[in-house]
């Protein structure tokens, strides 16, 4: 049974659409591969790559067969959607049946894990910043002491002070 040609283009455009996606899909993962660890990165970067390849070969079944390209496409994205999930440690059920749901969706929470450890980075780096601050510039109470009665000697000056006046 022959297709219409509506129906094939209906196909090759929600290929071409697929593509799209699990090409963005693979950006970021690329960019989520570059902050976390090296041995993370690692595996990251070997999934990556083979979603790639897929993508790749989805672009050139493209006009051949759009079913098979689409179908192809979106494993991929898929792909990298679940190996971001494990480099992360941070499945949310919730997010986890949007982004099976809706594969444009993939990508944004590939984002927003990458997103998210960054934030915990930072988090940590701050909270090392602050602790190296604080035992610099916080005095000991020995110091804190000897201020406080020089703070207050020189309180009982003034008041003495105004008091023969």
């Amino acid at each position: 049974m022959a297709r219409t040609p509506d129906a094939r283009h209906d196909e090759q455009r929600e290929a071409r659409k697929a593509v799209a996606e699990a090409k963005h899909a693979n950006t970021e993962a690329r960019k989520l591969a570059k902050t976390l660890s090296r041995d993370a990165r690692m595996n990251l970067e070997v999934l990556i790559a083979t979603a790639r390849a897929d993508v790749r070969t989805a672009r050139k079944e493209l006009h051949d067969n759009p079913r098979r390209a689409r179908r192809t496409a979106k494993r991929a994205a898929a792909r990298l959607e679940s190996a971001s999930l494990q480099v992360t440690a941070s499945g949310d059920a919730r997010r986890k049946a949007l982004a099976d749901s809706d594969a444009k969706n993939r990508a944004k929470t590939i984002k927003r894990r990458r997103v998210q450890a960054e934030r915990a980075r930072k988090m940590a780096r701050t909270a090392a910043f602050r602790t190296i601050v604080s035992s610099i510039a916080i005095p000991t109470d020995r110091d804190q002491a000897e201020s406080d009665l020089s703070y207050f000697q020189h309180l009982e000056d003034r008041v003495a002070k105004r008091a023969r006046h």
